[in-house]
């Protein structure tokens, strides 16, 4: 990979074991080179791996190695800051779909998803 891309990608290290980080990187990689929908087998085939004997681990990344997407975004949203010149506006919009929304305190709560009940005679 080029030393940009390499550069970029070692601010996220921290946030995974070493076993864990090769094999994101892994799939960066094939994500690259991959062309058409990118799936975790198609990423694999495209750099070789098909006849890997464990292939199961790769799936491991996403849905069971210990990472915060949370910390991603957070370094993620820094390194985007540190291109924009200095003293530009950041615009942060947020949508409410997003926000866990759990419990009796929580007014009109769901409204939103049903059409029907969040038109003005409801209100």
């Amino acid at each position: 990979m080029p030393d940009t891309i390499i550069t970029i990608l070692s601010a996220f290290a921290p946030l995974m074991s070493s076993a864990t980080w090769l094999k994101a990187t892994t799939l960066i990689k094939g994500a690259l080179l991959c062309r058409g929908p990118r799936r975790i087998t198609s990423l694999l085939r495209v750099l070789g791996l098909s006849n890997e004997p464990r292939f199961e681990k790769y799936h491991r990344v996403l849905n069971r190695d210990k990472w915060s997407c949370v910390l991603c975004a957070k370094i993620l949203l820094g390194l985007l800051i540190a291109l924009l010149p200095s003293g530009f506006p950041v615009i942060v919009l947020v949508d409410e779909t997003l926000e866990r929304r759990k419990g009796k305190q929580i007014k009109a709560k769901g409204y939103y998803r049903d059409a029907v009940r969040s038109t003005q005679k409801r209100w």
